[in-house]
């Protein structure tokens, strides 16, 4: 109800501002916003450009689990390997994304690649941080007590580590497709010819403004829908840290 109510307070604002300012090119009359909203859902040429970027997103988020879960549960449950890995960790992920594209540019030149390789730097560090501090926050004892008894290393991971790091991961998983989501808008500016980012740029090239803004806001919903659905995966496999009422 909240929401609804800060949407229409928006909406109302939006349109008597754009009124005021009477200024299309800084902002668009907002009834011709929105139909330029409505027209972008079935758009083929906007869906197909969507879907585009979803599959680099997907590809991008996946390969930066593979990695960061890897380094994450080895990082948490090893000492030695946090000293090692942790200084090259704390150091890449300080340099930041957009420094990144010449380089990709230079190694997997323009198309997927650098997109894909974008999205990945974006989203392996959440992935990696997240699991350290999942797997950090299971009690020693648990470990000690299945080591007593036998377990070797490969059922501690399987029975202790993997279970009690979800959280974390799960966590770090939705940071990381934020963080991937809006790395591929970024980069689809500059190293591709295609995609969600694309028509963006060419919106401002075109001055385009009520349809730069339709895709900006779609952009926005898209990005939101993702994260709830990741949401509802973490309380899928997790449920039992929602019985409280928690989010």
């Amino acid at each position: 109800m909240i929401s609804t109510s800060v949407l229409l307070l928006l909406a109302v604002l939006w349109y008597f501002a754009a009124k005021w300012i009477d200024r299309p090119m800084i902002l668009p009359d907002f009834p011709e916003t929105m139909g330029e909203f409505l027209r972008d859902w079935i758009e083929p040429r906007v869906l197909l450009n969507l879907g585009i970027t979803l599959c680099r997103v997907l590809t991008g988020t996946f390969y930066a689990a593979l990695i960061g879960t890897v380094l994450g549960l080895s990082m948490g449950y090893s000492e030695t390997a946090l000293q090692l890995i942790s200084p090259i960790v704390n150091s890449i992920r300080q340099v930041p994304i957009m420094a990144w594209v010449p380089l990709s540019i230079v190694w997997f030149g323009l198309g997927e690649g650098p997109t894909v390789f974008l999205i990945f730097m974006s989203a392996v560090f959440p992935l990696i941080l997240n699991t350290v501090s999942g797997v950090s926050s299971i009690d020693r004892n648990y470990i000690n007590a299945a080591k007593s008894m036998g377990a070797g290393t490969a059922a501690i991971y399987r029975d202790i580590i993997v279970p009690g790091a979800m959280p974390g991961f799960l966590t770090g998983l939705r940071l990381a497709v934020g963080a991937g989501w809006m790395s591929v808008i970024c980069a689809e500016f500059i190293a591709t010819n295609k995609g969600f980012g694309y028509l963006l740029i060419e919106a401002q090239q075109r001055l385009q403004t009520s349809k730069l803004y339709s895709l900006m806001i779609m952009s926005a919903l898209v990005g939101l829908f993702i994260d709830q659905l990741i949401r509802l995966l973490e309380r899928k496999l997790t449920g039992w840290r929602f019985r409280d009422g928690k989010t």
